[in-house]
């Protein structure tokens, strides 16, 4: 007599193909992490240059920067130009603008250090020490400077 074997799986094939597919599955988490920190530097970044733009233009029509600002209230020509990210309180900044600098201050972004690195290679120089986005105090946040005037000592005068 001829014995029928039944149609399936035996539980060490399902074990195999559960097994298989949990390890493809943990290969592939951190380039997806990877993927997704890339995309938020890269939005963040658009959204920065956004806004640095609108403060540069209204610098060149008005003769110079805004003396204050925040995102309940800005002068028209940079609130019309901006998108909602920045009136709606999306992002967590401030502006400062006195006689040796200019810049805004972009904190609570939740960025690894990576992030910020690669926010600034796509607005500046790459390094977050130099240039015109640096990193806030304990890394709080990234700053980006419109303009720096370093002070002046009397012995650089005399050079």
């Amino acid at each position: 007599m001829k014995t029928q074997r039944k149609a399936g799986f035996t539980i060490v094939e399902l074990m195999v193909v559960v097994t298989t597919i949990g390890i493809l599955a943990l290969l592939g988490m951190p380039g997806i992490r990877m993927a997704r920190e890339r995309t938020e530097a890269t939005a963040t970044a658009n959204d920065v240059r956004v806004f640095t733009e609108a403060v540069e233009f209204y610098s060149t029509a008005e003769g110079g920067y805004p003396d204050f600002m925040t995102y309940t209230n800005m002068p028209g020509d940079i609130g019309d130009y901006l998108p909602p990210v920045w009136k709606n309180g999306s992002h967590s900044w401030f502006y400062v603008n006195s006689a040796s600098y200019t810049y805004v201050y972009l904190y609570n972004l939740n960025f690894t250090a990576e992030q910020a690195v690669r926010l600034d290679s796509i607005l500046d120089d790459g390094n977050i020490a130099t240039g015109d986005v640096r990193v806030a105090y304990n890394g709080s946040g990234l700053i980006y400077l419109f303009r720096y005037i370093p002070p002046t000592t009397p012995d650089a005068e005399n050079a």
